[in-house]
């Protein structure tokens, strides 16, 4: 009996634990504060907090996503955190003009099988900006690599979220566009982020043992890989209304989406402290 206590308390600990993150806390704080601004907006009519509505819900569970790899690998820490911010907001902002355009040139209706090229756009539009950095040669470790592609995919995913919430919210209220921006978010695990994150990890890992940026099978099959699933995921999002079969197999890219990643930055760690010297004894 007093090992099922034991072990019961154990089991509560850990449970109390996951709630202590600072992911899971900021992904939590973050929906909150959208949730409130739209109840404001509600109550008040003051639409002035519309764009703080959007952008909390927008960018928690990229945070929160991002947040936790850093947790588990420490790679934010391999960059100046102004370079992440410049890439979170210029390397963001550009992916998602230049992902934006060529979505609109090539891709004139969402419901047809043209929504099929999207990942291929999207996912060299995201990756530019991280191979305009590595091509200084500055940053070419995989460790760096994934920092940078994880900061322009968040920038790239909270203003590509926003700009669904802000549909959304002209056409059904505020309260459309928030379920909407949380319903995205409780995927970003399995988007843009992962998806980023593995091309950079594929790539940057050939381009750290040559010590210089080179045309790879690494990164070339990971910019295939990584645009087929993005376009799966599109392509099943949009049919699985029609089909609700098909919402099984967005769920098996979604989950297999996550899966290569971890795999791919399995070999992320978080860096150990040196060794301090021992003193000499007198």
């Amino acid at each position: 009996m007093a090992k099922r206590t034991v072990g019961k308390r154990r089991g509560l600990g850990y449970r109390l634990q996951f709630f202590k993150r600072p992911w899971f806390q900021t992904w939590l704080s973050m929906t909150v504060l959208a949730v409130l601004m739209a109840v404001v907006m509600l109550t008040t009519d003051n639409e002035a907090v519309v764009p703080a509505a959007l952008f909390y819900g927008a960018a928690a569970a990229p945070l929160a996503f991002a947040m936790a790899t850093h947790t588990r690998t420490g790679f934010a820490t391999s960059v100046p955190p102004s370079v992440l911010l410049g890439m979170f907001l210029f390397g963001g902002g550009i992916s998602l003009a230049l992902g934006g355009f060529f979505d609109a040139e090539f891709i004139r209706d969402l419901n047809s099988p043209e929504i099929l090229v999207v990942g291929f756009i999207e996912e060299l539009a995201k990756f530019l900006p991280v191979l305009a950095m590595a091509l200084t040669g500055r940053y070419l470790a995989v460790r760096s690599g994934v920092a940078l592609g994880f900061a322009t995919a968040l920038g790239f995913a909270v203003l590509e979220s926003m700009s669904y919430g802000l549909q959304a919210a002209l056409s059904d209220g505020i309260t459309a566009a928030e379920g909407t921006l949380i319903g995205r978010g409780l995927t970003e695990p399995f988007g843009h982020l992962a998806w980023t994150g593995l091309l950079c990890a594929l790539a940057f890992t050939s381009w750290q043992k040559r010590g210089k940026v080179t045309l790879t099978a690494g990164l070339v099959g990971g910019y295939l890989l990584v645009a087929l699933l993005h376009s799966a995921n599109d392509g099943l999002l949009t049919y699985e209304s029609e089909n609700p079969v098909l919402f099984l197999g967005y769920l098996a890219v979604a989950v297999t989406s996550y899966v290569l990643f971890r795999l791919g930055t399995r070999s992320l760690t978080l860096p150990t402290a040196a060794a301090q010297p021992q003193p000499r004894p007198a």
